[in-house]
């Protein structure tokens, strides 16, 4: 297997780190400032590497649409709605709905990318896809720790995360033409974070700005160490784990990345173990186990 193909795992572990830190910090910052405080530090980021290493050239310009629109589709809204999904679901069963966007790329591949998968590849992806839903209906246990615990209405929770994987898996689809093109991979995730960073400011400070939650705190009461914890998620989360993505997307198949980069589920479960001293319930151990048998398959195949 090319080695790109593993830079979906490296995206996995960097988003597992991500919303095991998001629960508490979007408690304090709430979900709309949280996510424009994060993308907005994420952006000035990558623009600053690719000012200083020089990565912009005409490659990139030429497929600026299509990015722009990865980025509006991908960060500005596939990332709010994750976020909102972590918030009233809680990290766990987030990523597992949002392990989904591995077939919803398989299935955007095939249907614009001409992508062709074996059957071997279709099948590894079905065990992760069972080993969501088994995660979902049965992983929860009772009195469970309040990042388990639904806040609102638990199939708005759902369409949020789904929402979320459509959008990830729909602006990695969108990026793809200027990274086969060539495009520096770096330079790609700066222009797409930077277009959800502007879509982002704008829908905060013309509608949510005025529109916080009653668990919010005021910008003057928040501290160094929560501006220094938003910093450190969003240079884990997205300028490591969505360039290591969009690079390995630029140089092997969509659906093979993005279903390697499903396994949040798994990594989360040990995580949220030692976070929260509860053990998950054998459900989301058994669906766990589905999905890392299906990223084997696929690694070894």
């Amino acid at each position: 297997m090319p080695f790109a193909e593993l830079s979906g795992l490296v995206a996995a572990l960097c988003w597992t780190l991500s919303s095991l830190m998001a629960p508490k910090l979007i408690l304090r910052f709430g979900t709309m400032r949280f996510n424009t405080f994060r993308i907005v530090i994420a952006s000035s980021l990558l623009l600053l590497i690719c000012g200083v290493t020089q990565r912009f050239d005409s490659s990139l310009w030429q497929y600026a649409d299509f990015i722009m629109l990865s980025g509006l589709v991908g960060i500005f809204l596939g990332d709010t709605m994750l976020f909102t999904s972590v918030h009233r679901l809680g990290p766990r069963r987030a990523g597992v709905l949002f392990a989904m966007n591995a077939p919803m790329s398989i299935l955007l591949g095939w249907l614009f990318l001409n992508e062709h998968l074996s059957g071997w590849q279709l099948f590894a992806c079905s065990l992760v896809l069972t080993g969501v839903i088994i995660a979902i209906l049965f992983g929860k246990r009772e009195n469970a720790h309040a990042w388990e615990q639904t806040k609102g209405h638990l199939g708005v929770g759902i369409l949020m995360a789904l929402g979320g994987a459509l959008g990830q898996a729909s602006g990695t689809l969108l990026s793809k033409p200027a990274l086969l093109s060539g495009a520096d991979p770096i330079a790609v995730s700066a222009l797409r974070v930077t277009t959800g960073a502007i879509a982002l400011i704008l829908a905060y400070g013309l509608y949510y700005r005025h529109r916080q939650p009653n668990t919010a705190l005021p910008l003057q009461q928040l501290n160094i160490r929560d501006y220094l914890g938003i910093t450190t998620l969003a240079t884990m989360g997205m300028v490591i784990g969505m360039s290591v993505l969009v690079w390995g997307v630029g140089n092997a198949n969509v659906g093979i990345v993005t279903t390697l980069s499903a396994i949040v589920p798994v990594l989360i479960l040990p995580g949220l173990w030692m976070t929260t001293g509860q053990r998950p319930a054998v459900g989301a151990w058994i669906g766990a186990i589905l999905v890392v048998l299906g990223a084997a398959l696929i690694i070894l195949m």
